[in-house]
């Protein structure tokens, strides 16, 4: 017969795990998004707490009142909220190239409301991001967001975060000027066939300026656009593990910043 003793010590041990848990699941992909509905996030977290709970021995938190132990709930939540947050924001990097995508094309005034990011975007913007998501489903990436907050509970031990504000404020600082470029990347094929369109249109206005250039223009830009877009789906899988992995990096550096 096993004996397992349980008492208000190791509620409030679980209470921190939830919390961290918890602040994941509110920005994390696929579990963040916006069809994700609350009452499953809260089924997913309470479930995936208790698994940890069973997993890692109870260690006392470590507090002597009650202003100490919410504390610690909070550098809980700071963590948790941090690992959803930058696994999250990579997935934008995506969306930001559909925007630079649209802004040549002509497509940046028609826009559509994202329900994955919660946000306004492109036509282009938000299909790259749907394709993106299933190819993230498919492959099991998302397993990633589970497996980083495991492993932060043996990285950052409940009860002893230490925040580093310099150490996360140098990761955020080098993941947007990554983030720009990495953007402007994957959308270079298009851009530079625009670029050598409208070249190509300032010389035809030049030489006949009886044709009305600008009609022709809009045209022709969607056209080349919808082709070159068409010949690079094929490196979408290639974009998404690049991606993934800068996921990874980004993740594994922000959590460096709390112990």
């Amino acid at each position: 017969m096993i004996e397992r003793s349980f008492s208000v010590y190791h509620l409030e041990y679980f209470l921190a795990i939830l919390v961290r848990v918890v602040g994941v699941m509110a920005f994390a992909p696929v579990f963040g998004s916006q069809p994700v509905t609350r009452r499953v996030r809260l089924f997913l977290a309470v479930a995936f707490s208790f698994a940890v709970f069973s997993i890692y021995p109870y260690v006392p938190l470590g507090y002597t009142t009650f202003f100490g132990y919410t504390v610690i709930l909070i550098k809980e939540l700071v963590v948790g909220v941090t690992i959803g947050f930058m696994s999250n924001i990579t997935l934008s990097i995506i969306g930001m190239a559909g925007q630079f995508i649209d802004r040549e094309m002509g497509f940046s005034m028609v826009s559509n409301f994202d329900p994955g990011m919660n946000t306004e975007t492109t036509i282009t913007a938000e299909f790259y991001n749907m394709l993106v998501m299933i190819i993230l489903l498919c492959s099991n990436m998302h397993y990633f967001v589970l497996s980083a907050l495991s492993d932060s509970f043996e990285l950052i031990p409940l009860g002893h975060v230490t925040v580093d504000s310099g150490t996360l404020y140098n990761v955020m600082i080098q993941y947007m000027l990554d983030y720009f470029l990495i953007a402007l990347r994957i959308s270079l094929p298009i851009l530079i066939a625009i670029m050598l369109l409208n070249v190509v249109l300032g010389v035809l206005a030049k030489t006949s300026p009886q044709m009305n250039m600008f009609a022709i223009g809009v045209q022709l830009k969607i056209f080349v656009g919808f082709a070159v877009l068409f010949v690079t789906l094929s490196f979408i899988p290639n974009i998404v593990e690049y991606i993934y992995k800068q996921m990874q990096q980004v993740v594994m550096n922000a959590m460096q910043s709390f112990y």
